[in-house]
């Protein structure tokens, strides 16, 4: 064989090997809905603008775990589930409660709980020193959201059911109006969802305090189409392997969110093969 013929066998050969080495594996990219208007769980760093909080960093650690990137989409709250059904997302984080009603169209894999705690001031002499001195007095929520529901049905169970007078609702027109209210002394306290209650009394230095345990707890999920049920298992696979390693607890520590907002490693409601 000539030197010629040796050098075409070669090249021949190393073609060869080449067409049949596997594809590259690339890895896929998950587009994660987010709307930064929920501290300490979705915001914005005040000085860069740069998206911050539990949520952003957990799907971080989630899409590392199942090697997949990730590619933020903003979006209001009302939007994440139809922007989830269309395909424009493959997941959302906003700490969404997780209800029968809302797994008629999507999936969830259940990620922390919230509830709702009352606050009060820390410096107000009169402040009331027990959740049942609450009774008869006027206590703010947020009328755009269901914590007049909680507080009523608090003041059924707790003060009306004892024979004491019920509390008096100021509906107030969000949350930082509440608690505008309870600082111009028109009302004793205001009812907070449990989550941010800690980053709220930190962010005020200590000006408010929580009154009494959070109450009426109940799971919020991170969002997933039905339709993805590989994908749904490997995030339920990812967060409970975050939660055997101790990051999961890392991170509730780390955004100030209370002890009880975390949940135990779980299968969940999917049932994944293990």
């Amino acid at each position: 064989m000539t030197r010629a013929e040796v050098l075409l066998m070669t090249v021949l050969s190393a073609m060869g090997m080449l067409l049949c080495l596997p594809a590259p594996v690339v890895a896929r990219t998950i587009a994660v809905g987010l709307y930064p208007s929920y501290p300490p769980l979705d915001m914005r760093d005040m000085r860069t603008d740069a998206l911050e909080g539990f949520d952003v960093d957990l799907s971080a650690a989630l899409l590392q775990r199942m090697g997949m990137a990730g590619r933020v989409v903003e979006t209001s709250f009302a939007q994440l589930i139809p922007s989830l059904e269309t395909g424009r997302i493959q997941m959302f984080f906003n700490g969404m409660m997780d209800t029968p009603a809302r797994r008629q169209s999507i999936a969830f894999v259940d990620y922390l709980q919230s509830g709702v705690q009352f606050l009060t001031l820390s410096d107000e002499p009169h402040r009331p020193s027990d959740p049942q001195d609450m009774c008869g007095r006027m206590v703010a929520a947020s009328r755009i959201t269901s914590e007049p529901a909680h507080l009523l049905h608090w003041s059924e169970r707790i003060c009306v059911a004892r024979g004491l007078p019920p509390i008096v609702l100021f509906a107030a027109e969000n949350s930082a109006d509440a608690r505008l209210q309870l600082m111009e002394g028109r009302v004793v306290a205001t009812l907070q969802d449990s989550l941010t209650t800690p980053w709220i009394i930190a962010r005020n230095h200590g000006r408010f305090r929580a009154l009494g345990a959070p109450f009426d707890m109940a799971p919020l999920g991170i969002g997933l189409s039905k339709d993805d049920r590989d994908l749904a298992c490997r995030v339920q696979g990812a967060l409970n392997g975050l939660q055997a390693d101790g990051s999961y607890l890392r991170l509730i520590r780390k955004w100030g969110l209370p002890p009880e907002s975390a949940l135990p490693r779980t299968s969940g409601a999917l049932s994944c093969p293990t």
